[in-house]
């Protein structure tokens, strides 16, 4: 358990709220703002096996705070990024397994950066982690590694209308249809850099750590 941890939930949005009442399984629930698989518009890598990478990594100390790029930041199991607004002694005590950390695809980013007819915002979308050479969609309901850190892809979602009021960017709910990112739960402890390789976790892999 981690000490230390601050207690209340300043959410960010309504998808934010904790579910009440008995845990349920992973595969139960149903997430609001959720992106169906069929409906994802991400990117597309142009072989099947995508070698990628972390490009950025961000946190906002405080809810609604500006996001801040960081080269590291320490990672724990159920709980999220250390420093991050959303660090918790445990997400999944909430049935929000999904809210310790984000992830959304630098190819998006770029694409929609020239929709919008602006210079990078990636430290505007709000995502923790921005990965380079990623299919998002292939991260879902599957575990991966970013680093030495086990993660499982929970849900591909929705941009909402907090992030248009945050950015300040007008436009940015359209461009982010579809393709907003994924919410991921993290497994294990250990450190996150940008560089780090994110790659699936082999079925040996998981055994084992579930085992360990």
């Amino acid at each position: 358990m981690i000490s230390n941890v601050p207690t209340g939930w300043p959410f960010e949005t309504s998808d934010q709220v904790p579910w009440k009442g008995a845990a349920i399984s992973q595969g139960e629930q149903n997430f609001p703002l959720e992106t169906p698989p069929e409906l994802w518009r991400g990117f597309k890598p142009s072989v099947p096996m995508w070698q990628g990478s972390v490009a950025f990594i961000f946190v906002a100390p405080k809810p609604s705070g500006c996001m801040v790029s960081v080269p590291l930041v320490h990672a724990f199991a159920d709980c999220g990024l250390k420093g991050d607004r959303f660090f918790r002694e445990s997400w999944n005590a909430a049935n929000r397994p999904d809210k310790a950390v984000s992830l959304i695809e630098e190819e998006v980013l770029k694409l929609a950066a020239e929709e919008l007819g602006v210079a990078d915002f990636a430290d505007r979308t709000r995502r923790n982690i921005v990965t380079r050479g990623v299919a998002l969609v292939d991260l879902l309901h599957r575990e991966f590694t970013i680093g030495g850190v086990r993660m499982r892809g929970i849900r591909l979602f929705e941009p909402c209308a907090h992030l248009e009021k945050t950015s300040n960017l007008p436009g940015i709910f359209k461009a982010l249809e579809h393709r907003s990112g994924l919410k991921a739960a993290i497994l294990s402890n250990g450190l996150l850099r940008v560089g780090d390789p994110i790659a699936l976790a082999h079925a040996g892999q998981s055994a084992a750590a579930q085992a360990g």
